[in-house]
């Protein structure tokens, strides 16, 4: 009884691919964020030893050590992981996915889970009919293990201080939302980097089976669309806003009540304000990641992780939301 019950007081151990810091990628900081919340990280991998050993070594001046690999077989012998943090570049996720699950490795997934596969230019382009059939075959698979499926959705978690902010705005009435971001990249790949941010902040405000009425886009700049689920109707706006300044801005609004983001440079403290009204708050990605093992714990106790619908669904919107710009 003490032995199991020590089990399950260990910290669970998570492998991380994407850890290098490269341009505007959150695999460092998501590996620094779940070792915060009570992980531990103990290995790295990449597609080469010099890349890897780059990861490591950036972790390891912070206080995480992680092993490099570029081996799936020999990490999971040496460092026999959990769970696995997957951060790497849009249009390579399914590949880690298909393996993950085959070695019995839950998983926490930087979005966007699927539809990175259109960011390359000779892949075929997939139909929203088999994003979400593959995106439900997965999800199903991890399941059926008992294995967690996550994205690292953040944005969900600003809706309490959207609350604070605005506490006499009414979210369950909302007809209105406007979402304004500025994502690196060119092209499609920036509305692959901006869609799963609202969304998830739309599944969450509006949840359940959701149909998309009229996407259509405006300049490459703009995208609006009707989000219809079974009980009410939400005009949306989600457009890119030109702007290079770091960190690059963020915001949005429900029915006219804005929550902008600002981050402070010398100790990144988040704040959200709203004309003259502001309120300091918590970053939500360390959020996302404490979630995702809270829900590791339950799972490894219980040896059962239920199917997010919310994921296999986001997936299908994400596609139909991007077919529209074709």
């Amino acid at each position: 009884m003490i032995e199991q019950d020590q089990q399950q007081m260990a910290k669970p151990r998570v492998v991380v691919v994407g850890a290098r810091r490269v341009r505007t990628g959150t695999g460092p900081f998501l590996a620094l964020q779940i070792a915060d919340a009570g992980a531990d990280v103990n290995a790295v991998i990449g597609t080469n030893l010099a890349n890897a050993t780059v990861a490591s070594d950036w972790l390891k001046v912070r206080g995480v050590k992680a092993t490099p690999f570029v081996d799936w077989d020999e990490m999971m012998a040496e460092a026999a992981p959990d769970a696995l943090v997957l951060a790497s570049p849009a249009g390579t996720h399914l590949p880690w996915l298909k393996v993950a699950l085959a070695s019995g490795v839950h998983v926490l997934c930087e979005k966007p889970l699927l539809a990175s596969a259109r960011t390359d230019a000779s892949a075929v382009v997939h139909t929203a009919e088999e994003d979400h059939a593959e995106a439900k075959e997965l999800a199903r698979a991890f399941a059926s293990a008992g294995l967690l499926l996550r994205e690292n959705c953040q944005w969900p978690y600003t809706l309490s201080d959207f609350s604070k902010l605005h506490p006499s705005a009414d979210l369950t009435k909302a007809s209105w939302f406007e979402m304004l971001m500025s994502p690196s990249g060119e092209g499609v790949n920036r509305w692959l980097e901006l869609l799963s941010h609202p969304v998830s902040l739309l599944q969450e405000v509006a949840p359940g089976p959701v149909e998309i009425i009229d996407p259509h886009y405006h300049q490459d700049r703009e995208l609006r669309f009707t989000w219809r689920t079974v009980n009410r109707e939400l005009e949306c706006l989600v457009g890119i806003v030109p702007d290079t300044v770091y960190p690059r801005p963020a915001e949005f609004s429900f029915d006219g009540c804005l929550m902008k983001r600002s981050i402070n440079q010398e100790n990144y403290q988040f704040s959200f304000s709203s004309g003259a009204e502001e309120i300091l708050a918590d970053d939500p990605m360390p959020q996302s990641v404490a979630a995702f093992l809270r829900e590791l714990h339950k799972a490894k106790q219980h040896s059962c992780a239920p199917m997010n619908e919310d994921l296999v669904r986001r997936q299908k919107v994400l596609a139909e939301l991007l077919n529209a710009r074709s």
